[in-house]
C-alpha cells in the first residue's frame, strides 16, 4: 500500500512539474503583447477607459459567443486605477481560420480584439499540456495596469 502511495505522490509531483515548465514557457506567449497594450490603456483615465471596455464587452456578445467560449461575469474593481475581470466558459474548440474571421470581425474594437486573442491563446496552452483527467473549465482575463490570464482547470468526474 506505502509502494501505491509513492507511485502516485511521484506521478503526482511529475505532473505538477511538467504544468510548472509549460507555465513557464507560456507566461510571455498568454499576455506579453495584450498586457503592454492593456497596461497603457489603464495608466491614465482609468475610469474612462474601464466604462469604454464594459461597453465594449456588453456589445459584443455575439463574438465572444462565437469563439468557443461562453461569457459568465464581469467584476469591475473600483480602485487607482480600476480593474475588469472577465470570465468565461470555454465550450468548444474552433479552427483557425474561425478564429482569424473572428479577429477580423472585431478588429475595431481594441478591448474585445485583447479579449479574444487571451482565450485563444488560453485553448492554446491548454491544450499543449496535459494534465490527466483534467480539462480547460473557465478563463478570467483581467483587464487594467496589472493583466491576466488564469486558466481553471477541472477534473473529468467521468
Amino acid at each position: 500500500m506505502a509502494e501505491q502511495s509513492t507511485s502516485l505522490l511521484e506521478k503526482a509531483k511529475d505532473a505538477v512539474s511538467a504544468v510548472s515548465t509549460k507555465v513557464v514557457e507560456y507566461k510571455d506567449y498568454l499576455v506579453n503583447d495584450e498586457q503592454k497594450i492593456i497596461a497603457s490603456e489603464f495608466k491614465e483615465k482609468g475610469v474612462e477607459k474601464a466604462q469604454k471596455a464594459v461597453e465594449e464587452i456588453t456589445n459584443s456578445m455575439d463574438l465572444i459567443a462565437k469563439s468557443g467560449y461562453q461569457f459568465k461575469s464581469i467584476s469591475i474593481t473600483l480602485g487607482l486605477p480600476p480593474d475588469i475581470t472577465t470570465s468565461f466558459h470555454y465550450s468548444k474548440d474552433i479552427s483557425e481560420n474561425e478564429k482569424e474571421a473572428i479577429l477580423q470581425e472585431a478588429r475595431d474594437r481594441k478591448f474585445i480584439t485583447i479579449i479574444l486573442k487571451c482565450l485563444f491563446k488560453a485553448g492554446d496552452f491548454s491544450h499543449s499540456i496535459k494534465i490527466k483527467e483534467y480539462h480547460l473549465e473557465d478563463v478570467n482575463v483581467i483587464l487594467g495596469l496589472m493583466p491576466g490570464v488564469t486558466l481553471n482547470f477541472n477534473r473529468n468526474l467521468t
